[in-house]
């Protein structure tokens, strides 16, 4: 029923032109964006190993569409612009973009405790967390303390009774911006059923994606999985997150520091050793809420590109999906911070979206937003260019996918000042 539904409202590929390396189209003026991917795709590992897409949406119109590589390098699979990556950490933007929904039709309020809809979720002092705390990660609850394991992460509802009955996290280093790679997500389920009695991945299907034709969704049906990428890492991915799986890490961290690391990245790790614990059939099909988001650059570029244009329409203006008044607050500066865990520095806006560096292209950036996934996976809404950008790509990196989009976004200024 899922698949049917969004295929009913995508439109069907075109034949697109193709080269040895790199498949698909570019508008005029973007020539120089199949540059950048190209050499993106080539630093991104050993070919065989990697597939990659880039898509870029502006004024609605595909004016980048392109991709490359392998999808599934386990069965020879190569990705096609309809191939579907799971967002992983990405998936943060995707979640919270279906709480902005809810919140625009009237159905609760950001800055409300969590437990005025989830009357349960207030004992042991968590009765005035917000769902603002919990999408800007200000609400110190960035991991469990019950061991879990792989298995457990894919049943939200097990997640959201356990929680019940968790306690704010006590180390100071939770009270700023301390990114929690699972646990948003199962508050956020478990309030969008409570509040409109559909699960998370029916709601977002049948009040975002299918409407909107977008080919992203949180879950994967039967029919879906031969489109599915498979996830790898190069050498360097994981020894950014330096305690992963009870390693030493890099001699650094406190005790206590390394005792918060094994709670919030550890318990269970999101990027374990196998990697391929994301491949299997019954992870594709679980609601994994802040980490099991699937895309298509496309759907993933439109829905930006759709936020984008919502974001600066006239007061009052009938929008695509969201209100210009929920988008302005979901845009106001909020939180900013070090994760003291991960480092970096994030700004989010009141509504959960991460608030993005205008760079070198502010006629294009300024006021973006969007979310920067592991290894390379990067979306970006550029309300003042009318544009949405999408990276996604199979073998996952150290190096930042936002450099490309960077590039990106230069094409796209020079596109604006061309007319």
């Amino acid at each position: 029923m899922t698949t049917s539904l969004v295929r009913q409202v995508l439109p069907r590929p075109r034949p697109r032109a193709a080269t040895d390396d790199v498949h698909g189209t570019t508008a005029p003026g973007f020539a120089s964006v199949r540059h950048f991917f190209e050499r993106a795709c080539r630093e991104a590992g050993p070919p065989g190993s990697r597939g990659a897409a880039l898509a870029v949406v502006r004024d609605g119109e595909a004016v980048v569409d392109l991709w490359h590589g392998t999808a599934d390098p386990v069965t020879g699979t190569p990705w096609t612009g309809d191939t579907l990556m799971p967002l992983l950490t990405g998936s943060h933007g995707i979640l919270a973009t279906a709480v902005l929904l809810l919140a625009d039709m009237g159905a609760l309020e950001l800055d409300a405790p969590v437990a005025d809809h989830w009357p349960e979720f207030a004992v042991r002092g968590k009765g005035a967390v917000t769902l603002r705390d919990v999408l800007t990660f200000t609400a110190r609850l960035p991991g469990m303390a019950a061991g879990l394991d792989q298995r457990d992460v894919e049943n939200p509802r097990m997640m959201a009774a356990l929680l019940e009955l968790h306690s704010l996290e006590e180390d100071p280093r939770a009270g700023g911006v301390l990114h929690g790679p699972w646990t948003a997500g199962w508050i956020v389920a478990e309030v969008v059923r409570r509040v409109d009695g559909r699960d998370l991945d029916l709601f977002f299907l049948e009040e975002i994606a299918g409407p909107l034709g977008l080919d992203v969704h949180f879950g994967l049906v039967p029919d879906q999985l031969p489109q599915a990428a498979r996830i790898s890492y190069d050498e360097g991915f994981r020894a950014r997150y330096r305690a992963l799986d009870g390693g030493a890490g890099d001699g650094r961290a406190g005790d206590g520091e390394a005792e918060l690391f094994e709670r919030v990245w550890n318990n269970p790790s999101p990027f374990p050793a196998d990697a391929g614990v994301w491949s299997e059939s019954r992870r594709r099909y679980a609601i994994v809420p802040s980490l099991g988001a699937y895309a298509s650059a496309r759907g993933l570029a439109r829905l930006q590109s759709v936020l984008a244009a919502d974001a600066v329409r006239a007061p009052g203006e009938e929008p695509l999906l969201l209100s210009r008044r929920t988008l302005d607050q979901a845009r106001s500066f909020w939180a900013e911070g070090l994760d003291p865990l991960l480092g970096g520095v994030s700004a989010y806006g009141e509504g959960g979206l991460q608030l993005l560096d205008e760079g070198l292209h502010p006629a294009v950036r300024s006021g973006a937003f969007g979310h920067q996934g592991p290894g390379g996976v990067a979306y970006q809404a550029w309300p003042q260019a009318g544009a949405g950008a999408a990276l996604i790509r199979s073998r996952l990196t150290a190096g930042p996918g936002a450099r490309v989009l960077d590039e990106v976004a230069g094409a796209v200024a020079q596109a604006l000042r061309t007319g």
